[in-house]
């Protein structure tokens, strides 16, 4: 029996908890045949030399594994950033299988920086504090910005440089990235399996694309296709961050997430969104940044060019002249700041006391 080991890599913010999720889910082919690596073994397998005791931890699991079955998962999001952990799980498991699968996911760089700043980046103080110094010291005013905006804008200061994980790594260059975890592992004769996400304009199955990468046929029935992480509220995420900077209380990243998970409904209907040209020019100008890496990525894992080509280029003169203009529109006319900040703040009162109303119902 042909024994196949497959490591889900991530990294975060590009599907891994819906994998996750699926692959523990009883009916799924790797139900029984899959474990989310526990962060303190992870943690321990950074080490350059390996604990004795994490090593034979990770045996035990990976045996107990394999004896429901010839085809493993191994899944944690942050290997994709501690490369040196997977050096150390083939190093300890290569011997016990024929084959290793090693399958990660990325997105559209813009996507991530605010997939990542709508999770983690807006609730940092270590963070804020850095991308409002960065602006101050482009002579910008961070409060003249939503939160959202001056991380763009401290992005395009730093070439992408405070919009690293808050574990210090940067991964926002996909090809590098997989270009070092293939180098790292090529002695271990692995498989690297690097695809895309859906998104808007982009849709397809996340599950059966993963299915297939890992060498099986669509997802059985029962495959839930929701997303699992919840889209904090945009009024609600705007607030905390505005705590954040000004040193109020507020939750920091990974603490009290139930706080914003119970309230990403808070949005009232508020007509059509109001456009946001500046907004997408950051975002336009971080793809393009980006795309030669990205067209190179492609080429390497066959992946579809036009996923990842920016929506229009904008060069690094252009953003730093749109950074300017924008910046001093808002000097001259600080009631475009105080109207912002009025309507999330008469959104998040609203939508608490018709809270408060329908609790009052119940009782």
């Amino acid at each position: 029996m042909t024994k196949s080991l497959i490591l889900h890599v991530g990294p975060a913010k590009c599907g891994s908890s819906s994998i996750q999720r699926e692959i523990a889910r009883e009916g799924s082919p790797f139900h029984g045949r899959s474990v989310m690596l526990p962060l303190p073994l992870l943690q321990l397998l950074i080490e350059e030399t390996v604990p004795p005791e994490a090593a034979a931890q990770l045996l035990d699991i990976v045996s107990a594994l394999f004896s429901r079955g010839d085809k493993v998962v191994i899944s944690h999001e942050a290997m994709f950033q501690h490369k040196l952990a997977l050096r150390n799980i083939l190093a300890l498991l290569r011997p016990m299988v024929e084959d290793v699968t090693v399958v990660g996911y990325s997105r559209r760089q813009s996507g991530f920086i605010q997939s990542a700043y709508g999770q983690w980046l807006f609730r940092s103080p270590e963070r804020t504090r850095e991308v409002s110094a960065t602006l101050r010291a482009a002579g910008l005013e961070p409060l003249h910005f939503t939160g959202l905006e001056a991380c763009f804008i401290a992005a395009v200061k730093t070439d992408m440089h405070s919009a690293r994980q808050l574990s210090t790594h940067v991964i926002l260059d996909w090809h590098a990235v997989y270009g070092e975890i293939a180098r790292l592992l090529a002695p271990f004769g692995v498989r690297i399996s690097a695809g895309f996400i859906p998104r808007e304009g982009y849709r397809f199955s996340l599950l059966a694309d993963f299915y297939r990468r890992c060498g099986l046929s669509a997802p059985p029935s029962g495959a839930d296709e929701t997303p699992m992480n919840t889209q904090y509220d945009l009024d609600l995420v705007e607030a905390v961050h505005l705590a954040v900077e000004l040193g109020l209380p507020a939750p920091r990243p990974h603490e009290h997430n139930v706080f914003f998970e119970r309230n990403a409904s808070l949005r009232l209907p508020t007509g059509q969104p109001e456009q946001d040209d500046f907004l997408d020019v950051l975002k336009d100008f971080v793809d393009t940044r980006f795309e030669a890496s990205n067209r190179a990525f492609c080429l390497e894992y066959g992946l579809a060019e036009d996923y990842f080509r920016p929506r229009r280029i904008v060069t690094r003169e252009a953003v730093e002249e749109a950074i300017a203009q924008e910046a001093q529109r808002r000097r001259a006319d600080p009631d475009i700041v105080l109207r912002r900040q009025a309507a999330v703040a008469a959104r998040l009162a609203s939508a608490m006391y018709a809270r408060y109303l329908e609790r009052e119902a119940k009782e």
